[in-house]
């Protein structure tokens, strides 16, 4: 069994502890706590969400078959983490509303499950203001647990949905942040989530829609600083400014890699954020992609081609390779294959580039069927195992799709962030490394 927490800016898991549970399904975990923090309890199948403090001795105990709760508390704070655990049940229930999916609901049904939660929460609060042992910071503490839950009940609802197709009590919800240093400082994850919604709709799409008549080059210089001007102008708290700021560089990073904007930031942030837990998220991004730098070693992958042989790409030593990452259901992909076809006809005969296109499909069948009908560009086609630790997704960090990689003959990188074969600067580029790899063979 394994006792984790939530990183609040980018939600990877945190170990406090483990212990492997004997025969009986029993152990102790053993660790140490600076202060109070929700955490989580994962033994196989099973994820315990509960509420623990500096000096807790807390159990918690497998419930009996058919039992409504899989688990229940003992202990210290076993009233608030019984609680805790019913909120979670209450939660799942509401995941369909009347046979449908929250998301498929129209904007009064949304509002009736909604309510629905929020009541079932009202009734555990209740029922934890009744016990005797509770003090009144933890029957706050479980008030604005509920709050975020709710809350992020809204934000995940409206999320990529038009205005028009949510209430307006819930579009004013999620144009705004909530502000709780509590639930920042106890980690929350539904606070994490929120923010990450927040800031994705109304602070990075926002900055893009205030500056679309900005032709993309210049935008992307500057990006970055128009997103901490955005941050910095709403006046928030000082430590939620600073995790807002570092859950920004952390997306940004993820997104777009090490660019010399992003390079910039975060040197600012290692000099004005306090939290070293914030600044360590950052250094641990540089760090990751700093590893696929220019010049660098290209990490090796390999895949499967239709005709169902291995490719690896070293078995591309040697050349040149322009890799494109893409999946048949990825019409933004897609869209740029007529210009990978003009750019392949230039370069034509020279056995010294190859342009390698990585599927990242799920449905094989799909893949073959369109990389077969001549859709796509000729090249080297590969599908890769996106859920594989070794998977070009992991190896070079792709969020989303399409995108571009560029590798010198000597398998080193040149770009992990390369331009688009629209772009027109991909073939200029081609021909310099073209160049530079006649020079130094000579």
């Amino acid at each position: 069994m394994k006792i984790v927490r939530s990183n609040m800016v980018n939600l990877d898991t945190i170990g406090l502890g483990s212990v492997i549970l004997d025969s009986a399904g029993k152990g102790v975990v053993e660790f140490e706590l600076d202060a109070p923090m929700f955490a989580s309890a994962m033994a196989g199948h099973l994820m315990s969400g509960f509420f623990i403090s500096p000096g807790d001795e807390l159990a918690i105990v497998s419930s009996e078959p058919g039992a409504k709760l899989p688990v229940s508390y003992e202990g210290d704070r076993a009233a608030l983490n019984q609680v805790i655990n019913e909120s979670v049940q209450i939660w799942n229930g509401l995941g369909k509303w009347n046979g449908a999916y929250v998301f498929q609901l129209d904007k009064d049904e949304f509002l009736n499950a909604k309510d629905s939660l929020q009541r079932g929460y009202d009734q555990l609060l209740t029922k934890l203001k009744l016990e005797k042992e509770v003090s009144e910071e933890m029957i706050d503490l479980f008030a604005r647990y509920s709050k975020m839950s709710v809350l992020f009940y809204q934000f995940n609802y409206a999320n990529g949905k038009d205005s028009s197709e949510i209430s307006a009590s819930v579009r004013k919800v999620v144009e705004t942040l909530p502000v709780d240093t509590i639930a920042l400082k106890t980690g929350m994850a539904d606070y994490s989530m929120i923010a990450a919604q927040f800031y994705q709709h109304r602070i990075h799409n926002a900055v893009y829609e205030e500056n679309e008549n900005m032709d993309a080059d210049s935008l992307e210089s500057i990006f970055p600083f128009l997103v901490e001007k955005k941050i910095k102008a709403a006046g928030y708290p000082k430590q939620v400014e600073d995790f807002m700021r570092a859950k920004s560089a952390d997306i940004q990073i993820g997104m777009a890699g090490l660019s010399p904007g992003l390079t910039k930031l975060v040197s600012t942030l290692e000099k004005e954020i306090i939290s070293e837990d914030l600044k360590n998220v950052i250094r641990e991004d540089v760090a990751r992609w700093e590893k696929i730098g220019p010049g660098k070693p290209a990490p090796d992958f390999t895949g499967v081609t239709p005709d169902g042989k291995k490719l690896s790409l070293s078995d591309l030593r040697g050349k040149i390779v322009y890799v494109d990452i893409w999946a048949t259901w990825c019409g933004y992909c897609i869209d740029e294959f007529p210009d990978s076809k003009k750019m392949e006809a230039e370069f034509k005969g020279n056995d010294q580039v190859a342009f390698l296109y990585v599927s990242v499909d799920s449905d094989t069948l799909a893949w073959k069927k369109m990389v077969a009908n001549g859709k796509v560009p000729n090249g080297l086609h590969m599908l890769n195992d996106a859920d594989s630790p070794e998977s070009i997704w992991n190896l070079y960090h792709v969020w989303g799709i399409p995108r571009y990689l560029l590798i010198d003959a000597q398998g080193r990188m040149v770009a992990a962030h390369a331009a688009r074969p629209s772009s027109g600067d991909v073939q200029p580029e081609l021909r310099k490394l073209l160049t530079t790899s006649r020079v130094s063979q000579r």
